[in-house]
């Protein structure tokens, strides 16, 4: 998981917002977003007041409706995906901390992939477009999608550097990792009949066993 401080003492650091113009370079390739093959995505961007009721609403609605979640989980590079509502009336923990009010309640996006997050900007823009300008066309000058290069032009103007980064398997794939889980499962039965079995029905039950989890190998 990637985090992302906001400093308090000298105002909050805020992404370039794309009026600005400039060369667009993603924060999202620096050192601090990647471990092993592993890329994490940290977006933080301004919400419209008369917009933040209605995404809390959905965001709160939405941990409980599965058919919300299998739009985003959908993908199997992905390994985690949280979007945060951050007030615009920051924590005050007392002096000397001085007290912030950013102008707009902002939306924190957090997320991995199975390498760097450009290669899977295309899937968003044409396959869940309406669930991408949901959550994030809340804001001013976000371009919805489709097409995509305007989606990963703004999402590069608008991403910040991990503070930190960690996984537990960083050399492996989300897809390697599903599939180790599944062959585990599969594999305990095998285990528990095969204590008793002649070398021979040994043999053949485990041949059959190679075949049927194959793809997971």
């Amino acid at each position: 998981m990637s985090t992302a401080a906001v400093r308090s003492s000298a105002g909050p650091r805020m992404p370039r917002d794309a009026s600005e113009g400039g060369n667009p370079a993603t924060t999202a390739q620096l050192a601090g977003n990647r471990l092993g093959r592993l890329f994490c995505l940290t977006l933080f961007t301004p919400i419209r007041p008369q917009w933040v009721p209605v995404l809390r609403g959905a965001f709160y609605v939405g941990k409980y409706l599965s058919l919300a979640q299998q739009h985003i989980l959908q993908f199997n590079f992905i390994r985690f995906v949280r979007w945060t509502i951050v007030p615009r009336a920051l924590p005050y923990n007392g002096a000397p901390q001085q007290r912030d009010r950013l102008n707009y309640d902002y939306l924190l996006f957090e997320s991995n992939f199975d390498g760097p997050w450009q290669h899977y900007i295309d899937a968003f823009a044409y396959c869940i477009p309406r669930d991408i300008a949901f959550c994030w066309g809340r804001g001013p000058d976000f371009p919805s999608p489709p097409p995509a290069e305007p989606l990963k032009r703004w999402i590069a103007m608008n991403s910040m550097e991990g503070g930190s980064y960690y996984c537990a398997y960083d050399q492996a794939s989300t897809r390697m990792v599903a599939g180790a889980l599944e062959l585990r499962e599969r594999f305990q039965p095998l285990l528990a009949k095969s204590r008793d079995l002649p070398a021979d029905a040994f043999r053949a039950r485990y041949e059959q066993f190679l075949t049927d989890v194959q793809r997971h190998l």
